[in-house]
């Protein structure tokens, strides 16, 4: 499996704690990793920095075979990476709407938008509601429209910020079919949570953020103090 995104020798402090102290982070094409912590561990920032959206206060980065420092590398693997909050924001307009807001920014044409939009909300199995307020779905719904709208745009790596937190049973097992389908599609997928079991649900790799370290978990078992 090749890899998509390598970050060494990060490190981050907030407020005078090292939060984050990552010697090598491997992102793989087509991979699914869970990454689990308490709540406070760093989850949430490693997820911004690997985003571009947050600095780190040191870190390099090598992308399509170019390692530079994150600052230069974040201009060239930004785009391609889309980074999802635990509440996504959604606009106070149609489910459709907010799916093709993306791609009208990206300015593509009108008929490909109408095509893309259709199609998304049949992979989701959302048509029926593509006319309907999205503010106005329940959270489960809304978490599955925020994952149509970031695939339409074709990203390389998604990053899902706690997505079933406070979701029921139903609504869980649905957001886990949509997310391991995103994977399924060459999409590689880092799923954040404090919840160790998602590890069955969702990822192939399992790490957990502990004390600013990655470990590789196996079997519920610690078998590295090294991300790979």
């Amino acid at each position: 499996m090749s890899e998509l995104i390598r970050f060494e020798e990060l490190r981050k402090r907030v407020a005078d704690e090292l939060r984050l102290d990552i010697p090598t982070l491997t992102i793989r094409e087509n991979h699914s990793v869970l990454l689990t912590g308490r709540n406070g561990a760093g989850k949430t920032s490693l997820l911004k920095i690997i985003a571009g959206l947050s600095a780190p206060d040191n870190c390099r980065v090598t992308f399509d075979g170019l390692t530079s420092p994150w600052a230069s590398a974040r201009r060239r693997f930004r785009e391609h990476v889309i980074y999802l909050h635990q509440h996504p924001y959604l606009f106070d307009r149609s489910v459709a709407a907010n799916v093709e807001y993306g791609l009208k920014r990206r300015r593509v044409p009108r008929h490909e938008i109408q095509e893309q939009v259709a199609e998304a909300l049949a992979w989701a199995g959302l048509e029926h509601l593509a006319d309907r307020n999205a503010r106005l779905l329940s959270g489960g719904e809304r978490q599955q429209v925020a994952l149509i709208r970031a695939r339409v745009l074709k990203p390389r790596l998604l990053l899902l910020d706690e997505p079933t937190a406070n979701l029921d049973t139903e609504a869980r097992e649905r957001t886990y079919f949509l997310i391991r389908r995103l994977g399924s599609e060459g999409i590689s997928v880092i799923v954040s949570s404090h919840e160790a079991q998602m590890a069955t649900q969702l990822g192939e790799c399992h790490l957990q953020l502990r004390d600013g370290a990655l470990h590789v978990i196996e079997n519920g078992k610690d078998r590295s103090s090294d991300a790979a």
